[in-house]
Protein backbone atom coordinates (compact mmCIF):
# COMPACT_ATOMS: atom_id res chain seq x y z
CA UNK A 1 0.00 0.00 0.00
CA UNK A 2 1.31 3.45 -0.92
CA UNK A 3 2.45 5.65 1.92
CA UNK A 4 0.51 8.92 2.19
CA UNK A 5 3.70 10.99 1.73
CA UNK A 6 4.22 9.22 -1.61
CA UNK A 7 0.90 10.57 -2.84
CA UNK A 8 2.22 14.14 -2.97
CA UNK A 9 0.70 15.72 -6.07
CA UNK A 10 3.01 16.25 -9.00
CA UNK A 11 3.55 20.02 -9.31
CA UNK A 12 1.82 21.60 -12.30
CA UNK A 13 4.94 22.68 -14.19
CA UNK A 14 6.66 19.27 -14.29
CA UNK A 15 3.34 17.53 -14.93
CA UNK A 16 2.28 19.66 -17.89
CA UNK A 17 5.75 19.99 -19.40
CA UNK A 18 6.16 16.22 -19.18
CA UNK A 19 2.72 15.60 -20.64
CA UNK A 20 3.62 17.91 -23.50
CA UNK A 21 6.82 15.95 -24.02
CA UNK A 22 4.75 12.83 -24.62
CA UNK A 23 2.76 14.39 -27.47
CA UNK A 24 5.35 13.60 -30.18
CA UNK A 25 5.52 9.97 -29.01
CA UNK A 26 1.75 9.52 -29.17
CA UNK A 27 1.17 11.48 -32.37
CA UNK A 28 3.99 9.87 -34.34
CA UNK A 29 3.25 6.32 -33.15
CA UNK A 30 -0.42 6.85 -33.96
CA UNK A 31 0.43 8.28 -37.38
CA UNK A 32 2.48 5.19 -38.18
CA UNK A 33 -0.69 3.15 -37.82
CA UNK A 34 -3.05 5.67 -39.41
CA UNK A 35 -1.10 6.76 -42.48
CA UNK A 36 -0.22 4.70 -45.57
CA UNK A 37 2.93 2.53 -45.44
CA UNK A 38 5.03 4.90 -47.61
CA UNK A 39 5.05 7.36 -44.67
CA UNK A 40 6.47 4.79 -42.25
CA UNK A 41 10.22 5.35 -42.83
CA UNK A 42 9.98 9.11 -42.21
CA UNK A 43 7.71 8.69 -39.20
CA UNK A 44 9.99 6.00 -37.79
CA UNK A 45 12.99 8.31 -38.09
CA UNK A 46 11.11 11.11 -36.34
CA UNK A 47 10.03 8.78 -33.54
CA UNK A 48 13.42 7.19 -32.95
CA UNK A 49 15.21 10.55 -33.12
CA UNK A 50 12.78 12.03 -30.60
CA UNK A 51 13.14 8.99 -28.34
CA UNK A 52 16.94 9.34 -28.47
CA UNK A 53 16.68 13.02 -27.49
CA UNK A 54 14.32 12.20 -24.61
CA UNK A 55 16.69 9.49 -23.37
CA UNK A 56 19.45 12.10 -23.34
CA UNK A 57 17.28 14.36 -21.24
CA UNK A 58 16.33 11.57 -18.82
CA UNK A 59 19.98 10.62 -18.37
CA UNK A 60 20.94 14.25 -17.94
CA UNK A 61 18.67 14.49 -14.91
CA UNK A 62 21.12 12.22 -13.11
CA UNK A 63 23.98 14.59 -13.89
CA UNK A 64 22.07 17.57 -12.52
CA UNK A 65 20.90 15.76 -9.40
CA UNK A 66 24.44 14.48 -8.80
CA UNK A 67 25.84 18.00 -8.94
CA UNK A 68 23.28 19.45 -6.57
CA UNK A 69 22.33 16.74 -4.07
CA UNK A 70 23.87 17.63 -0.70
CA UNK A 71 24.06 14.02 0.58
CA UNK A 72 25.86 12.52 -2.39
CA UNK A 73 29.47 11.43 -1.93
CA UNK A 74 32.05 12.05 -4.62
CA UNK A 75 32.00 8.34 -5.49
CA UNK A 76 28.20 8.37 -5.85
CA UNK A 77 28.45 11.52 -7.96
CA UNK A 78 30.93 9.76 -10.23
CA UNK A 79 28.67 6.72 -10.64
CA UNK A 80 25.49 8.69 -11.37
CA UNK A 81 27.30 11.18 -13.63
CA UNK A 82 28.88 8.32 -15.57
CA UNK A 83 25.46 6.71 -15.98
CA UNK A 84 23.95 10.03 -17.09
CA UNK A 85 25.80 9.95 -20.43
CA UNK A 86 24.90 6.34 -21.26
CA UNK A 87 21.31 7.01 -22.45
CA UNK A 88 22.53 9.73 -24.85
CA UNK A 89 25.17 7.46 -26.37
CA UNK A 90 22.79 4.50 -26.60
CA UNK A 91 20.12 6.74 -28.14
CA UNK A 92 22.58 7.88 -30.79
CA UNK A 93 23.71 4.31 -31.47
CA UNK A 94 20.06 3.27 -31.90
CA UNK A 95 19.80 5.72 -34.80
CA UNK A 96 22.68 3.98 -36.58
CA UNK A 97 21.14 0.50 -36.35
CA UNK A 98 18.52 -1.20 -38.49
CA UNK A 99 15.08 0.17 -37.48
CA UNK A 100 13.78 -2.85 -35.57
CA UNK A 101 17.04 -3.28 -33.66
CA UNK A 102 17.15 0.43 -32.89
CA UNK A 103 13.61 0.35 -31.51
CA UNK A 104 14.40 -2.64 -29.30
CA UNK A 105 17.49 -0.86 -27.99
CA UNK A 106 15.49 2.30 -27.25
CA UNK A 107 12.78 0.31 -25.44
CA UNK A 108 15.35 -1.51 -23.34
CA UNK A 109 17.19 1.69 -22.51
CA UNK A 110 14.01 3.47 -21.38
CA UNK A 111 13.34 0.53 -19.02
CA UNK A 112 16.91 0.52 -17.70
CA UNK A 113 16.79 4.31 -17.29
CA UNK A 114 13.70 3.94 -15.12
CA UNK A 115 15.53 1.33 -13.03
CA UNK A 116 18.39 3.83 -12.62
CA UNK A 117 15.83 6.47 -11.58
CA UNK A 118 14.49 4.07 -8.96
CA UNK A 119 18.01 3.42 -7.70
CA UNK A 120 18.67 7.14 -7.42
CA UNK A 121 15.37 7.77 -5.63
CA UNK A 122 15.91 4.89 -3.19
CA UNK A 123 19.38 6.06 -2.21
CA UNK A 124 18.83 9.81 -2.11
CA UNK A 125 15.93 11.95 -1.07
CA UNK A 126 14.08 13.21 -4.13
CA UNK A 127 10.61 14.73 -4.37
CA UNK A 128 7.97 12.10 -3.54
CA UNK A 129 6.31 12.62 -6.92
CA UNK A 130 9.48 12.12 -9.00
CA UNK A 131 9.23 8.35 -9.51
CA UNK A 132 5.51 8.48 -10.26
CA UNK A 133 6.16 11.06 -12.94
CA UNK A 134 9.06 9.07 -14.41
CA UNK A 135 7.02 5.83 -14.31
CA UNK A 136 4.21 7.38 -16.32
CA UNK A 137 6.55 8.95 -18.83
CA UNK A 138 8.48 5.72 -19.28
CA UNK A 139 5.31 3.67 -19.70
CA UNK A 140 3.92 5.92 -22.44
CA UNK A 141 7.25 6.21 -24.26
CA UNK A 142 7.81 2.45 -24.17
CA UNK A 143 4.23 1.74 -25.28
CA UNK A 144 4.62 4.06 -28.27
CA UNK A 145 7.93 2.46 -29.24
CA UNK A 146 6.39 -1.02 -28.91
CA UNK A 147 3.50 0.09 -31.14
CA UNK A 148 6.03 1.29 -33.74
CA UNK A 149 7.94 -2.00 -33.50
CA UNK A 150 4.68 -3.95 -33.88
CA UNK A 151 3.80 -1.86 -36.94
CA UNK A 152 7.19 -2.61 -38.48
CA UNK A 153 6.79 -6.31 -37.78
CA UNK A 154 3.45 -6.28 -39.63
CA UNK A 155 4.70 -4.45 -42.70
Amino acid sequence: MAKPENRTPIPKAPFWLSAGGLIPFVVIAGAMWALPIPYTPQLLFWLTAYAAVMLSFAGGLHWGLSMLHPDMSEQDQSVFMAWSVVPAVVGWISLLMPPKTGLILLIATFVVQYAADRQLAQRFQLPAWYLRLRAGLTAVAVLCLVLALTHLARS
